[in-house]
C-alpha cells in the first residue's frame, strides 16, 4: 500500500504544482470545510490547522463556506482551494483534485449550502481558479475526531500543499 500511496502522493503533488505554478502564494486562499464533531467530516478544518502559519491565507469555514465568501473576495485571490472530506469511492485517506462540476456526482454534501454553488459563485465573482482538494472519508458520524486512517495522511497532504507552493 505504501508504494501505491507514494505514487498517488507524487501524482497529487504534480497536479497541485501545475495548478499553482506562477501564482504568488499570497494570492492563493485555502478554505477548510467540514464539521469537527462529525468524524472525518472534520478533514477540511484539520487540514487548515496544519496549514496555518505555513500558507498566506488559510480559512476554517466549518460547515458554512457561504458565510465566508465576503472574506475570501476581499483577499483578491487568483486561486481558491477548498479542502473537504468527500466520498469518491477510493480507499479512505486518498485525496483527489475535483472540479465544482464534478462534486454532485459524488453525492450530497453534509454542508448547509452545496459546495459546488459556493465554488462557482466565487469563481465568477473573483475570476479565480477554484477547485476542491477532496479527501476520501472513512466515517462521517456524530463522533468528534478523525478516523486513524484519515489522520494518518493529513500531515502528508499539508506538506504536499506547502511544497507545491514552493515550486
Amino acid at each position: 500500500m505504501e508504494l501505491k500511496m507514494t505514487g498517488a502522493f507524487d501524482s497529487l503533488k504534480t497536479e497541485l504544482i501545475s495548478r499553482l505554478r506562477n501564482v504568488k502564494p499570497d494570492r492563493i486562499v485555502f478554505v477548510g470545510v467540514g464539521n469537527r464533531l462529525r468524524g472525518d467530516d472534520g478533514i477540511g478544518p484539520v487540514l487548515i490547522d496544519l496549514l496555518n502559519g505555513r500558507v498566506s491565507h488559510a480559512l476554517d469555514a466549518a460547515s458554512t463556506p457561504e458565510n465566508f465568501t465576503g472574506a475570501i473576495k476581499r483577499l483578491n485571490p487568483s486561486v481558491i482551494v477548498f479542502l473537504d472530506a468527500l466520498d469518491f469511492g477510493a480507499s479512505p485517506g486518498h485525496a483527489r483534485i475535483i472540479e465544482s462540476a464534478d462534486i454532485m456526482r459524488y453525492g450530497m454534501s453534509t454542508h448547509t449550502f452545496s459546495l459546488d454553488v459556493v465554488m462557482d459563485y466565487l469563481g465568477q465573482e473573483t475570476g479565480a481558479a477554484v477547485f476542491l482538494f477532496g479527501v476520501q472519508s472513512a466515517r462521517i458520524s456524530h463522533m468528534p475526531g478523525l478516523t486513524p486512517v484519515a489522520e494518518k495522511f493529513l500531515k502528508d497532504y499539508a506538506d504536499i500543499i506547502v511544497s507545491a507552493l514552493r515550486k
